[in-house]
C-alpha cells in the first residue's frame, strides 16, 4: 500500500498567483539599484576631485578674497576682540552683523546712554523748543506746583433739543438721571 503523502497534504484551492513577482526579479532589481548607486557616488567623487584641481574655476592668479583679508588683518587687542570658546579667531574677519560677544559691557553702555537721556547734566532746549530737564527736577517741580489742570467746564444743559421725540424721562429734571424702573418717588 503505497500512498503519496504529498498529494494528501496539498490543497488545490490554496495556491499562489503564478503571475506575481518572483524572488529572482526582486533580487535582480536590488542588485541593479546598488550598482547604480555606487556608479553615481563614483561619478560625484570624480567630479569633486576634478573641480578641486581644475584651473578653470580657481586659476592660480585669483586668490580667495577671504584669504587675502586674513593676511592683511592685524590681530585685535581690545577686550572682546576674541571669542570665548575660540580665542585664536580674529573677529575683524567676520562681516557685520556679528553675534554679541560682550553683552554685559554693551548693556552697561546702553543703560548709561538711556540714563543720560533721562537725566541730562544740565537743562537744555532742543531744536523743537522743548526744554529737557532731569526727571528728579521735574518731580520736584510737580510736587511744588502741582499737576496742571484745566478750569472747570461750564455745566451742560440737559434740556431736550427741539424736535426730539423721547423727552418723557426728563420731566422737569435738569442734569439728573431718570429714575430706575420699579422704584417709587
Amino acid at each position: 500500500m503505497a500512498t503519496d503523502h504529498n498529494d494528501a497534504l496539498r490543497n488545490p484551492q490554496v495556491d499562489y498567483e503564478s503571475s506575481d513577482l518572483s524572488a529572482r526579479g526582486i533580487l535582480w532589481f536590488m542588485a541593479g539599484l546598488f550598482i547604480a548607486g555606487v556608479f553615481v557616488e563614483l561619478v560625484l567623487w570624480g567630479m569633486f576631485h576634478f573641480l578641486a584641481r581644475s584651473e578653470v574655476l580657481f586659476p592660480s592668479g585669483n586668490v580667495n578674497p577671504m584669504m587675502s583679508a586674513q593676511r592683511r588683518a592685524a590681530p585685535e587687542t581690545e577686550p572682546g576682540a576674541t571669542l570665548q570658546n575660540t580665542p585664536s579667531v580674529n573677529l575683524s574677519l567676520f562681516p557685520q552683523p556679528r553675534l554679541q560677544t560682550n553683552d554685559a559691557g554693551e548693556m552697561q553702555d546702553y543703560f548709561k546712554s538711556e540714563q543720560l537721556l533721562v537725566n541730562p547734566p544740565q537743562p537744555f532746549t532742543d531744536a523743537n523748543g522743548a526744554v529737557h530737564i532731569p526727571v528728579s527736577m521735574a518731580m520736584k517741580l510737580i510736587q511744588e506746583r502741582g499737576l496742571p489742570t484745566r478750569p472747570n467746564a461750564p455745566r451742560r444743559d440737559f434740556s431736550p433739543q427741539p424736535g426730539s421725540t423721547n423727552t418723557s424721562f426728563l420731566s422737569g429734571r435738569t442734569g439728573q438721571l431718570p429714575p430706575a424702573s420699579g422704584t417709587q418717588q
